[in-house]
């Protein structure tokens, strides 16, 4: 059996990318064969599923064919992968005290935003910033314990991003590197960072992970110039750091010399094999004012789109953090909060909590009357709060122009497209009359407008990249 599964999975290698095939048909193992059921084991229940939803019936028509007899499939206990653990196994631990080579670094160093301006007394080295915070605890406490693998709700909408960041967690050395995870705000990517801080310190508590954002690093870069501190800057982040996890990378847009330092420090990293992980709210090449070589980096290894999630899955985030905080949340009530809050995870959570809070002031049992009553008009903005003009700056700002660039004659596709994008929003999300919106935009024609909406109306049907971008403007937009 194990034969034939080797050639079922030769023959398909050919008939699926490389990227695919490395994750979702690699990693599943063969353990035999019993009464004509075969029996496999997926390194964790995501593969798993992904597998049994998109390739297992492939896999047995090739078996099939190949043996002339009828299979089944049966999973047996998930894992992870054995490469992963003869990593572990072999990797040999640290001592605690520091040598010329690799200085002792802390064991896990998550860090949030600061400001570049601070008093004298926040003043602090970067050795002793990697290690504790003026109050005295250890930065890694700082990796917010909720959010984990196991408290993340997965979905067709992140099932790519969910998988990779496993792969990033678990695979060493890196299988995908760098991991760059995209999509809107408040729709997981924070989350995955933080989960796979803390699945490699569970792996080994020695492990030196660095979680920070682009204006964070952009802060400490500018604090080590002015104290003349580069040095230990440079060893923190180049020798010392074994993941990084790096959130909001699009901050660094404008910065030249910090994208500058951010460069040299990604060479360092990937090219002695440690996995780095970034975050934004757009794709590598929809990033402006950043360096080309910078940006080519980024999308070197492995990019997951995360979407808003489905109706279903934003149901199932609200049942488990009802269930985190002991809140009894009716079903009729989750569908409610779930329908109306459609692209944004941390508002859908709010809402919730909200209703809990009220709930508990008023001594009131949470029943979908009392949920209406109390969040209608904070779920969703009302339509005649949004204007053409606050679309097309929204727009502006997400692809990187300029409000006169959406409003211009320009045809290159880099401003038609965005622009085509905002007609749709402003159809969408305002009462304005086809001709009022021509006006809006630069005095175009109401036609123009027309075939601009239509165009964007066919593409999002077929193309959930487009429909991920839409998604992105508008969950700032109507929150």
């Amino acid at each position: 059996m194990t034969e034939l599964w080797g050639n079922a999975l030769s023959r398909l290698s050919s008939k699926i990318s490389q990227q695919n095939f490395d994750m979702w048909l690699r990693p599943i193992e063969c353990c035999g064969v019993k009464d004509n059921t075969i029996v496999l084991r997926a390194p964790n229940p995501y593969v798993r599923l992904w597998f049994e939803s998109n390739y297992m019936e492939f896999v047995l028509d090739e078996i099939c064919s190949d043996a002339s007899a009828e299979f089944s499939v049966q999973f047996a206990p998930d894992r992870e992968p054995p490469e992963a653990q003869v990593h572990r196994e072999a990797r040999p631990k640290r001592a605690n005290t520091a040598s010329p080579d690799r200085p002792e670094a802390p064991k896990v160093s998550a860090t949030e935003p600061t400001h570049t301006k601070q008093s004298p007394g926040a003043q602090r080295d970067l050795e002793t910033d990697s290690h504790a915070r003026e109050d005295g605890r250890s930065e890694s406490t700082q990796l917010n314990s909720r959010y984990t693998f196991e408290t993340f709700v997965a979905g067709p909408s992140n099932q790519l991003a969910y998988a990779a960041a496993h792969a990033a967690a678990s695979s060493q050395p890196p299988k995908y590197n760098p991991i760059f995870i995209c999509g809107g705000v408040g729709l997981g990517k924070t989350h995955l960072l933080h989960a796979i801080g803390h699945h490699f310190r569970n792996q080994d508590p020695s492990a030196t992970v660095l979680y920070l954002s682009g204006e964070r690093f952009m802060n400490e870069y500018i604090h080590a110039i002015r104290t003349s501190q580069m040095h230990e800057f440079r060893r923190r982040y180049r020798e010392r750091c074994e993941v990084l996890l790096v959130d909001d990378v699009q901050f660094l847009a404008g910065k030249d010399g910090t994208q500058d330092e951010f460069f040299h420090t990604f060479n360092a990293l990937h090219d002695t094999h440690r996995q780095i992980v970034l975050t934004a709210d757009r794709k590598p090449f929809e990033i402006s004012d950043v360096a080309d070589r910078l940006r080519t980096r980024f999308a070197w290894g492995l990019l997951a789109d995360i979407e808003p999630p489905e109706l279903e899955v934003r149901v199932a985030i609200l049942r488990k953090k009802a269930a985190a905080e002991s809140i009894r949340l009716p079903d009729d009530v989750a569908l409610y909060i779930a329908s109306a809050i459609k692209s944004n995870v941390r508002e859908l959570e709010g809402a919730l909590i909200r209703l809990a809070a009220y709930a508990s002031l008023s001594q009131r049992k949470i029943d979908l009357p009392f949920a209406q009553e109390t969040l209608e008009g904070s779920v969703t903005r009302p339509r005649e709060h949004l204007t053409s003009d606050a679309i097309i700056k929204s727009v502006a700002h997400y692809y990187g122009l300029k409000v006169s660039d959406i409003k211009s004659s320009r045809r290159h596709k880099s401003v038609a497209g965005p622009r085509a994008v905002a007609m749709y929003l402003a159809r969408t999300h305002t009462a304005d009359s086809y001709p009022d919106l021509g006006r809006a935009f630069g005095g175009k024609h109401h036609t123009t407008v027309i075939s601009a909406v239509e165009k964007i109306t066919n593409r999002i049907k077929n193309d959930p990249s487009l429909r991920g971008e839409i998604h992105a403007i508008e969950g700032v937009l109507l929150r």
